[in-house]
C-alpha cells in the first residue's frame, strides 16, 4: 500500500520516516509522495571520458570507483550544466530513514522527465531499513541543456507500507556511507 499524503505526516510523527532537514512550510508532503530536493555535490563522470576500462560491478568498490573517474562539482557555488547524453551521480539534500515497517520508490519529477532528464534510471527501491541520503543516476536524455542546481526539487520518495516489518533492515554497502 502506498502511503498518502495523511499516512506519511504520520510516519515522520511516529518516526517510521525521518527526513533531515524537512521544513512542512515548502510544501513537500504531496498527496502520495514526497519531494526531496538535489544536494550540493555531484559527481561529473564526462570530465574525464575513458575508453577500454572494463568493470566488473560485482568485484568493484563502485564509491570508491565513481569518486577516482569524475569531477567533483560544488552546486552550492554555481549551477551545473547537463549537457545532452551527458550522466551525473548526485544525492538527495535530506537524509531519509526508514523504519522497518516501509520501503520507498523514488521517482523523478515529471517537469525533469518531460525535458528528457532521467533521475535516479535504476533500482528506484528503498529497503526498509535504509537510513542515508538517496543516491540519484541522472542522465539528460533530451536535447537541452538542463541546469541542475543545489535545492532544486529533483525527485519523489514514494512511500510503500509493508504487510509486515521486515525481519532485518537495509544491511547493504551503501547503508551510511558517503552520497555517490
Amino acid at each position: 500500500m502506498i502511503l498518502s499524503d495523511l499516512q506519511i505526516r504520520e510516519a515522520l510523527e511516529t518516526g517510521d520516516l525521518a527526513i533531515i532537514p524537512f521544513d512542512e512550510g515548502r510544501g513537500a508532503i504531496q498527496p502520495a509522495s514526497i519531494d526531496l530536493r538535489l544536494g550540493p555535490t555531484i559527481f561529473d563522470l564526462g570530465a574525464n571520458p575513458v575508453e577500454g576500462i572494463y568493470v566488473d560491478p560485482n568485484t568493484l568498490n563502485v564509491d570508491s570507483f565513481i569518486r577516482s573517474q569524475s569531477v567533483t562539482r560544488d552546486l552550492s557555488r554555481e549551477p551545473f550544466f547537463l549537457q545532452p547524453g551527458q550522466f551525473v551521480i548526485g544525492a538527495t539534500l535530506e537524509h531519509v530513514t526508514l523504519s522497518t515497517r516501509l520501503g520507498a520508490r523514488v521517482d523523478g519529477k515529471s517537469r525533469l522527465a518531460r525535458l528528457g532528464v532521467g533521475v535516479h534510471i535504476t533500482a528506484p527501491k528503498i529497503d526498509p531499513g535504509f537510513s542515508n541520503y538517496i543516491t540519484l543516476e541522472i542522465f539528460n536524455l533530451g536535447p537541452w541543456t538542463i541546469m541542475l542546481q543545489n535545492e532544486m526539487e529533483i525527485c519523489s520518495l514514494i512511500l510503500e507500507l509493508l504487510g509486515q516489518p521486515a525481519l532485518r533492515g537495509y544491511e547493504g554497502v551503501f547503508q551510511g556511507a558517503n552520497p555517490a
